[in-house]
Order: C-alpha cells, then sequence, then structure tokens
C-alpha cells in the first residue's frame, strides 16, 4: 500500500481564496518546501527542545521544525501528501527578499480505531503564522475554509492537534486525547548483563520493506496495546515512510529516524515480535510488542532486546565520538551510563519484570491533546458496532429507550445544542442533533399520541446533561461521568440507570496516541 492510499486527495487542488490585500489562500505543492520550511523555523525559533535559552540571544529558526516541514511536502510523507497544506500567501511579496508564504497549516490523516471499529482521524499540524501578521484571523481562515472541511468531506471522524496549550479551543477543540506518560531506566547499564560464554537467545535486525505485512499484523491493538480501547496504529504508509521512504529524504541531523528492530527467536530463526526506537529527545522505547503465535515470554526476551538496543545505541554514540573534530563536543558525548525512555502502556509486562531498574509509569498524564468532533450524530454512527458490543457485554444488554444529552447551548465545535440515540433490544436505531424543548411541547406531544393509543409503544427516555464540548471526553474516554459531574456543575443526570448507561456506552479508559512520525 502506498502513501497516496490514506489521503483522499494526491492530487493538485485548484481551490483558492481571495482574503484580500493581496492575501490569497490555497493548498501546497512540493515548489512551496522551501518557504514553509523558512516560516515554520521562524515561527518555532523560541521552542527549543533539551537546549537551555541562553540570556539575550534571539534563537536562529528551528531546525527540527524546519525539517519537519520539508519532510511533510516531499510527497513521501505517511501522514500527508505534498498537496495537504493549507497555505495564506502574500502575493505583494511575489520577487521580494520577504517569505510570501505567511501562514499555513498542515492536515494529517492518520489510522484510528474505537474498540472494534477501524476510522480515520484528522490532525492539524505544524501551523504558523509570520508574526508581522499575527492576529488577523488566519489560522482561523484556515481552519474553517481549508482544514476543517477537507478533513470532514474525506470522512475523516474527528481532528485532534498538539497544538499550543489552549489556543486551539476557540476553534470548538476541547483536551480528550493523552500519550502515556514516559517512565526511565535511569542508568541502562543497571540491565543485567549476559552471563560470559553465552549468546543471546534473541537477536534484533532492522525492519526491511518485506516485513510490512508482518508488522502490520502485529501494530493491532489486540498485540501492540490491548487496554487501550481507543487510539491511534501504525498501517502500511507508516512502516512504508518510517522503513524506507524516510532515509531516501533524510537531509541533516534533524531528520532522527524512528528505528524498527524486528525480534528473531535464534534457535528456530523465527521472527517473534518487534519495538520502535527514537532518538530525537534522547533514547526512548515507543512501542513494543510480541508475536502471540510464536513468542516466548516477556520473561524470556525482554532483557535480551534492551541489551541489544543500548549495545545498538552505544556503538552509535561512539561512532558519533569518533567523528568530532571539537574535543570538548567529543567530550560531552556520554556513551556510557546514559538512560532510556519507556513509552508505553502504564500497565506494560515490561514493568513488572523490569522492576525497580525503571521507575514507576507516570500517575499524570503525558501528552495530552485537543480534539474537535463537529457531528456528534456522525460519530456515533461510525463507532456504533462498539457501543453496540459494549451494551451486549453489560447489565443493559438487549436495552431498549432514548439517551438524551443537553448541551445547553450551540457551541463552535459542535453543531446542535444536544444528542439523542436510540436503542432497541440492544440495537442503535437512531441517532441525531436534538435540542431539549420547553415541558409544555413535552405535554402536548404526549397528549397526541396518548390520543392515538400508542403511549405504550412511547421508548423510556434516559436524560442527561454536559458542558458544551465535553462529550468529546466521554466519547474518547479521556474522562468519565463521573469526573465530569466533578469538574463541571452543569453535568447531572437523572437517576442511577441513565448513570450506568453512559458508563456503559462511553467508559473511561486509557488511550494509544502516538506522534505517528512525520
Amino acid at each position: 500500500m502506498t502513501v497516496t492510499d490514506i489521503h483522499a486527495a494526491a492530487t493538485p487542488r485548484s481551490k483558492t481564496v481571495d482574503l484580500g490585500d493581496g492575501l490569497i489562500m490555497r493548498w501546497s505543492t512540493k515548489a512551496d518546501s522551501q518557504h514553509v520550511q523558512d516560516l515554520v523555523g521562524d515561527s518555532f525559533k523560541w521552542l527549543l527542545y533539551g537546549q537551555p535559552l541562553e540570556p539575550g540571544v534571539i534563537p536562529g529558526p528551528n531546525g527540527i521544525f524546519k525539517s519537519g516541514a520539508r519532510r511533510l511536502l516531499t510527497g513521501k510523507n505517511a501522514t500527508m501528501s505534498e498537496f495537504d497544506y493549507a497555505l495564506v500567501e502574500d502575493t505583494k511579496r511575489r520577487g521580494t527578499d520577504k517569505n510570501p508564504i505567511i501562514a499555513c497549516a498542515s492536515l494529517h490523516r492518520v489510522r484510528a480505531y474505537y474498540g472494534i471499529v477501524k476510522l480515520f482521524f484528522g490532525k492539524p499540524e505544524l501551523i504558523a503564522t509570520d508574526p508581522e501578521y499575527r492576529n488577523r484571523g488566519l489560522v482561523r481562515r484556515l481552519l474553517y475554509d481549508m482544514i476543517h472541511p477537507e478533513s470532514e468531506a474525506r470522512g475523516d471522524s474527528l481532528q485532534f492537534i498538539p497544538g499550543i496549550p489552549h489556543f486551539y479551543r476557540q476553534f470548538g477543540y476541547e483536551y480528550a486525547l493523552c500519550s502515556f506518560g514516559a517512565s526511565t531506566i535511569k542508568n541502562v547499564q543497571s540491565l543485567p548483563s549476559m552471563p560470559n560464554g553465552r549468546t543471546e537467545p534473541f537477536t534484533l535486525r532492522r525492519a526491511t520493506i518485506a516485513d510490512i505485512p508482518y508488522l502490520v499484523k502485529l501494530s493491532e491493538r489486540e498485540n501492540l496495546s490491548p487496554k487501550t480501547p481507543v487510539g491511534l496504529f501504525y498501517g502500511p504508509e507508516y512502516w512504508q515512510y518510517t522503513i524506507h521512504d524516510f532515509v531516501e529524504i533524510k537531509e541533516n541531523e534533524y531528520d532522527t529516524p524512528r528505528d524498527t528492530y524486528i525480534f528473531v527467536d535464534a534457535a528456530t530463526g523465527k521472527d517473534v515480535g518487534f519495538t520502535i526506537i527514537t532518538h530525537l529527545l534522547g533514547l526512548k522505547v515507543e512501542a513494543i510488542a510480541l508475536d502471540k503465535e510464536h513468542a516466548p515470554s516477556w520473561n524470556e526476551i525482554l532483557f535480551p532486546v534492551l541489551r541489544q538496543i543500548v549495545a545498538e545505541k552505544k556503538a552509535s554514540l561512539e561512532a558519533k565520538k569518533s567523528k568530532t573534530k571539537d574535543p570538548e563536543v567529543a567530550k560531552a558525548i556520554k556513551t556510557d551510563g546514559f538512560s532510556m525512555l519507556l513509552q508505553i502502556h502504564p500497565h506494560h509486562p515490561a514493568y513488572a519484570i523490569l522492576g525497580t531498574l525503571v521507575t514507576p509509569p507516570q500517575d499524570q498524564p503525558g501528552f495530552r491533546q485537543m480534539v474537535r468532533i463537529n457531528d456528534y450524530p456522525q460519530f456515533i454512527r461510525t463507532v456504533t458496532p462498539e457501543l453496540e458490543r459494549r451494551l451486549a457485554e453489560s447489565p443493559m444488554a438487549r436495552f431498549s429507550g432514548k439517551l438524551q444529552i443537553d448541551f445547553f447551548r450551540k457551541v463552535e465545535g459542535n453543531k446542535a445544542k444536544g444528542i439523542e440515540i436510540e436503542f432497541k433490544k440492544g440495537k442503535l436505531v437512531e441517532v441525531k442533533d436534538w435540542a431539549k424543548q420547553e415541558p409544555e411541547k413535552d405535554v402536548e406531544d404526549y397528549l397526541a399520541i396518548k390520543a392515538l393509543g400508542e403511549e405504550d409503544q412511547i421508548p423510556k427516555v434516559y436524560e442527561a446533561s454536559l458542558h458544551p464540548l465535553t462529550f468529546n471526553n466521554l466519547l474518547t474516554g479521556e474522562r468519565s461521568f463521573h469526573d465530569l459531574i466533578w469538574s463541571h456543575g452543569e453535568t447531572y443526570c437523572w437517576d442511577d440507570a441513565t448513570r450506568l448507561l453512559i458508563d456503559i456506552l462511553f467508559p473511561k479508559c486509557e488511550q494509544h496516541v502516538d506522534t505517528l512520525y512525520w
């Protein structure tokens, strides 16, 4: 499968919007790459990773983000094509020494799961505005006129963004997804060593294109993160990009790869699992999974795998140190005693085996991300099989009735004041936007039905209310109904049955949210 299979459009788009005063809004091509890189690099120059700001010094362009923008516009990226960057261009700057691209927002598409349902999420990324043009509503126009409509038109169930804290709330986003917090093996030399005269029972080899079907299979939720009912997963385009295409477009030190290793049973030669290792902010394990058909226990395989990951990193650091001509730089490169981060599920078996060698999983969220679900009924229709499964396995199996949730008012980010979801014998039969009507109208409707002798056919109604946009938190499992009762005074339900129903349909859960490296 190629990258274009995940995108609704991999051909140039002709849409152009005249914003006045020489500004136009349009979609990108590869020819825009350098200008977008320059804009992004300058816009994020104050966002440094692992380096303190020097007093009295204005930092230069952010090389990490600049390289990221270049990779996005190569046409080989796993999350978008070269035509998926929405841009604002100042045509008056054409032919001058000033960058004509003065605002930008890219649109990614990633594979996701919601229980047993597979779907797509849209992800606005690397949004930037030239300082001279800020506070003019350009990001708003990029999102409203370009990014959101395109994401919805191609069938993305929601949009999420790892962006500026609080900023994207004004565009209908609410914090509702979260990655795992990272734990640390503070000194990799503390890992038990291989006994003298013995060889590792499991070896590592770098994944190749031929491994993609195997990696896709092991990326399924039940293998990678079985206790996370909501999250993202690695599709074939991700593996194609990180294993092969990234190497072709790598240009500089900021193009730090994700290394994928296959575990091989030395005795049988069988592949028994994989891991993803990143290096951008130090040595980090971001995923590790076993092949249930062929793998031994975690107790047998974990330490051999970690030892070899450490050995690979040490060899890489020693090579880098030997090539450095600056003695001070060479001295700063630590080839022994470095740490290793684990950003995996808090209940992963690795933690039990590592014990005190690793810091406990953080009792705080990892990177929190904002979510926009503009069309709740459409989202519910998409995930209906999972909602019906949850009901069938609950004390309310074969439930019949209507769940009405009042959001009090329509706000940016949802289309209606509320939602009504109707089930009959455990099957979802209707979901629609809904608004609470006056009590007098309820009485009028009931009397009209009673006059027809059909009052016994009126579904039982289960009523609840939520602060606007916090339905996002319920849908993704980021918050429970109980959590929302305590955090928002508007949240309530009429009775225990309603609360039980909500808890069954929308339980609080952990999520598997990766950056899906770009």
